[in-house]
């Protein structure tokens, strides 16, 4: 009897072991019916597809309008979503929100921030072009009880010094933030790895998951729709701390004529027990 405990607490505890968490960052091209063959209809089924295969934990989604955000409510049931729209911190604009599995994550506090010196209120602010936000929840891993800060984000595409101050401010905002040292942080930065702002965020305690030793597809992320292109332009990242890391998939699967989004989703998974 005592041989049959010991090796059923020896399976629940590789099993704990085994554990992983898959987080993704993704934009997913705004919904725009002018955009012909790559419009939203012909790729939102295998997105959903997409997401379901890979079995994903937790998504960072950038460039969400609303239609989108409620298509993907009403056919992700096993997903919770989080985040405001960027122009009225309602449902105006562009999302970056965050989906999580509910059967895997409790959510304890969650909020959406602009990049501004005011940053609760809805505005674009330096040099940037739009308003832009970052999206944040603290999640309660149910299988370890670990408390993990997620935060995404979409920086400006035009602003220069806009893209550096919301570095500033995102960090400083995960100092402020009340965690336990296990941190993903992931977006499209509209940034380049060898720029300043996405140096000064490797700089800190945080590690860019593409530096995984197992590390499959293209090394950029973005690609414009142009089917059979040298895909070069890394803007899209995932940044982490307080995991082992196992793998980082630059997903760049076609869809007929076209991809899933101008944007390559990234998917990278982590253990979650040491």
């Amino acid at each position: 009897m005592r041989s049959l405990i010991f090796l059923f607490s020896l399976f629940l505890n590789f099993q704990l072991l085994a554990q992983t968490t898959k987080v993704c960052t993704f934009n997913i091209k705004f919904e725009n019916p002018k955009e012909g063959v790559h419009q939203w209809d012909n790729r939102k089924d295998q997105i959903l597809n997409f997401i379901k295969i890979e079995d994903l934990d937790v998504i960072g989604m950038q460039e969400v309008v609303h239609s989108q955000i409620k298509f993907l409510e009403n056919n992700l049931e096993d997903y919770a979503r989080i985040g405001v729209a960027r122009d009225d911190g309602k449902i105006k604009g562009e999302y970056s929100p965050i989906f999580y599995k509910k059967d895997r994550f409790s959510i304890i506090d969650s909020a959406t921030f602009w990049l501004s010196p005011n940053p609760e209120i809805p505005a674009k602010a330096w040099d940037a072009a739009l308003p832009r936000v970052c999206t944040w929840a603290k999640l309660v891993d149910k299988q370890t009880n670990d408390l993990i800060l997620v935060l995404n984000t979409h920086f400006d595409h035009v602003g220069e010094e806009a893209r550096a101050k919301s570095v500033d401010l995102i960090l400083s905002r995960i100092e402020e933030l009340d965690h336990t040292g296990k941190v993903f942080l992931m977006g499209d930065f509209n940034l380049e790895p060898e720029t300043k702002p996405i140096q000064k965020i490797i700089d800190s305690e945080l590690k860019d998951a593409f530096q995984a030793e197992l590390n499959l597809g293209p090394l950029g992320t973005y690609n414009a729709f142009k089917i059979g292109e040298n895909y070069d332009r890394r803007i899209d990242y995932v940044f982490y701390q307080g995991f082992e890391i196992k793998s980082y998939k630059n997903y760049s699967l076609r869809i007929q004529d076209t991809f899933l989004s101008d944007h390559f989703p990234v998917v990278v998974e982590f253990e979650l027990v040491e």
